[in-house]
């Protein structure tokens, strides 16, 4: 179960450096989602937090944790700043492989 106000991180290896994403559960069963490739946008029409984690792992994000127990990405790797991370990724700092 994802508590209301819990953030987890996922990375997109498909990208260099990987693509952040910051998931943050929200009230009333919904969620925020900041960065990656749609950029940020809540949950909405009927579409619960859960729907959301589900279209994150099918999209090819994993979460940070285990990104980096797998190796996949630097144990130091420490998240960006949520409120500029859809500009950064806009300016076109991470690169599609």
């Amino acid at each position: 179960m994802i508590h209301e106000n819990e953030i987890i991180w996922f990375v997109h290896l498909g990208y260099d450096p990987p693509l952040p994403l910051r998931f943050k559960r929200t009230s009333n069963l919904g969620a925020c989602v900041t960065g990656g490739k749609t950029g940020s946008h809540k949950t909405g029409h009927g579409e619960t937090y859960w729907d959301k984690l589900v279209e994150i792992i099918r999209l090819g994000y994993l979460p940070v944790s285990v990104a980096k127990e797998t190796g996949q990405i630097d144990n130091n790797w420490t998240e960006p700043d949520a409120s500029r991370l859809d500009e950064t990724i806009t300016r076109g700092e991470y690169k599609l492989r």
